[in-house]
C-alpha cells in the first residue's frame, strides 16, 4: 500500500471515530450552544428590564419639551412616558414615591438625587430649544432662520483610523488567539489519549502490521488536524453571524486578514504540538500519566497565551521576541498582524522559523513514536525510544 494511501486512510479512521463520538457531538453541540446562549442573552434581559423614564408635568408646559425628549430618548436606549399634574404639590410627592423621574413646571424642573442626569440634561435641552422657538417667533424669525443662527461656519472632520481600527483589530484576534489557544490544547489532548489508548488496547500492533510509524503519526495528526479546524470554523462562523444578527459589533477593518492568519497559525501550531502531544502520549501506557507528559506542552502553550493577554494595550519588547519563536508565534503572531505592528522581515522570518521547527520536530518525533509506540509498562525513557528507533 502506498504510503499517502495508509495516511489517508489514517486520517480517516481517526476522523470518523471522532465524529461519531458521543463526547466529540456533546461538546461542539454545548459549545453552539453556549455562544448562541451568550450572544442572545443580553438582548433578551435588555428586553425584559429596559429602561422607562416618566415626566410629570404641572400647568402649561409645552408639548414640544415632551415630544423633543421622547424622540430623543431612543438614542439612550430607553422610553419615555409623561402624566400630568394639577398642582406642583402632588407633583413632588409621586416624584418622591418613584411614580415619575421628573417633575416639569412653568418656569423650574424638579428633580431628586434618584433622577437620571441623561434624563436632566434631555429636559434642559429640549426646554431651551422650544423657549428658542418661540422668542424666535416673538422676534418675526422662522425655525430655518433660527436653525441659520445656531449653525456654526464649520465642518467636523476625523483624521486617523475610523472606528473599528486599531483597537477594535486586537480585541477581535485576541478572541481568535483564546479561541485558537482553547482548542491546539483540546486536540492536543485528543492526539495524546488516543495514542494512549491504542497503545493499552493493543491495537497499535495490529495496525502497524500495515502501516508504518511515521505514516500512522502523520495520518492521526491529519485526521484530528481537520476534525478540530472543521469544529473551529463552524464555533466561529456560528458566533460571527449571530453577533452581525444582533448588531453586537461593528467589523474590524481586518477581520479577513486576522482569519487568514488565525487560519494559518492554527494548522502550523496544531501540526507543532500535536507532533509532540503524539510523542509524548507514545512515552507512556496508562492514562493516569497522560497529564503528566502533556505539561510542557501545556506551559509552552500558556505562555503564548499570557504574553498575548497582556499585550492588549499595545505593542511591547516581549510580544516581539515571543512572535518570532516557534513554540509562542502562533499565540503571538496573530496579534501584531492585527495592528499592523509585524513587519514583512518579521512575519516572513516567523513563517520560516516555524515551517522548520514542525518539519524538525516531526522528523524528532517520528523517531521517538517509532520507538515508543510498541514498548508498554513503565514509562519509556527519550534516550531508550530512540535507540529502539534506530535498531
Amino acid at each position: 500500500m502506498r504510503p499517502l494511501t495508509s495516511l489517508l486512510l489514517v486520517a480517516i479512521r481517526d476522523f470518523k471515530e471522532r465524529v461519531m463520538s458521543r463526547a466529540f457531538q456533546f461538546s461542539t453541540g454545548l459549545t453552539i450552544l453556549l455562544v448562541i446562549a451568550v450572544i442572545v442573552a443580553p438582548s433578551f434581559f435588555d428586553s425584559v428590564g429596559g429602561v422607562q423614564w416618566t415626566i410629570g408635568t404641572v400647568g402649561e408646559v409645552d408639548p414640544a419639551m415632551v415630544e423633543q425628549v421622547t424622540a430623543t430618548a431612543p438614542i439612550a436606549d430607553v422610553t419615555v412616558d409623561s402624566t400630568a399634574f394639577d398642582d406642583l404639590a402632588a407633583a413632588e410627592t409621586a416624584l418622591e414615591d418613584g411614580d415619575v423621574d421628573i417633575v416639569v413646571a412653568p418656569g423650574q424642573i424638579v428633580v431628586n438625587d434618584a433622577t437620571d442626569p441623561t434624563l436632566m440634561a434631555l429636559v434642559d435641552a429640549s426646554l431651551m430649544a422650544a423657549g428658542a422657538l418661540d422668542r424666535a417667533a416673538t422676534l418675526g424669525l422662522s425655525p430655518g432662520d433660527l436653525a441659520d443662527l445656531l449653525t456654526g461656519d464649520y465642518e467636523i472632520r476625523k483624521i486617523g483610523a475610523d472606528g473599528t481600527g486599531e483597537a477594535s483589530n486586537r480585541a477581535f484576534a485576541f478572541g481568535a488567539t483564546v479561541f485558537l489557544f482553547i482548542s491546539i490544547i483540546t486536540y492536543g489532548q485528543w492526539i495524546l489519549i488516543g495514542v494512549i489508548e491504542e497503545k493499552t488496547n493493543r491495537v497499535v500492533e495490529v495496525v502497524l502490521g500495515a502501516v508504518r510509524p511515521h505514516t500512522l503519526l502523520a495520518g492521526k495528526i491529519l485526521g484530528i488536524g481537520v476534525l478540530g479546524l472543521a469544529q473551529l470554523i463552524v464555533v466561529g462562523g456560528i458566533a460571527l453571524v449571530g453577533l452581525r444578527i444582533q448588531d453586537a459589533f461593528d467589523v474590524p477593518t481586518a477581520t479577513a486578514a486576522i482569519a487568514l492568519a488565525v487560519f494559518v497559525w492554527f494548522v502550523l501550531g496544531f501540526a507543532f504540538y500535536a507532533t509532540a502531544y503524539a510523542a509524548a502520549g507514545s512515552l507512556v501506557s496508562r492514562q493516569e500519566e497522560a497529564q503528566n507528559v502533556a505539561f510542557p506542552m501545556t506551559i509552552l502553550l500558556m505562555i503564548g497565551y499570557f504574553v498575548a493577554s497582556f499585550s492588549l494595550a499595545g505593542e511591547n519588547t516581549v510580544l516581539r521576541i515571543a512572535s518570532l519563536l516557534p513554540p509562542f508565534a502562533p499565540m503571538t503572531m496573530p496579534m501584531r498582524m492585527a495592528s499592523g505592528e509585524a513587519s514583512v522581515w518579521e512575519l516572513t522570518l516567523s513563517l520560516t522559523l516555524m515551517v522548520c521547527a514542525v518539519y524538525l520536530l516531526i522528523r524528532l518525533a517520528g523517531k521517538i513514536y517509532s520507538g515508543a509506540l510498541l514498548r508498554s509498562g513503565a514509562k519509556v525513557k527519550l534516550r531508550d525510544a530512540w535507540r529502539a528507533a534506530e535498531g
